[in-house]
């Protein structure tokens, strides 16, 4: 499940609607762009503190591989 502070910033940065933040979801297919994943990745660091570097960036394919990424990464406690 995408997280609602990673959904906002996918959202701002793409235009794209929360209903269409399934972790299936193609990040291609969802028209997110190279430029504005690398706006993701900034505002993710910036807001989450979970850096993305450039080559992960690129391999992220999609909503569920972002979303798993800066999960693993985080370094705030996980919820059950």
């Amino acid at each position: 499940m995408t997280s609602p502070e990673l959904a906002r910033i996918i959202e701002e940065a793409s235009g794209l609607e929360a209903e269409a933040l399934t972790p299936e979801a193609k990040l291609s297919e969802l028209g997110i762009t190279s430029l504005a994943m690398i706006e993701i990745a900034v505002r993710v660091e910036d807001a989450l503190g979970v850096r993305i570097d450039d080559d992960v960036v690129y391999n992220l394919k999609t909503v569920g591989d972002l979303s798993e990424y800066v999960r693993t990464h985080s370094d705030a406690p996980e919820s059950d």
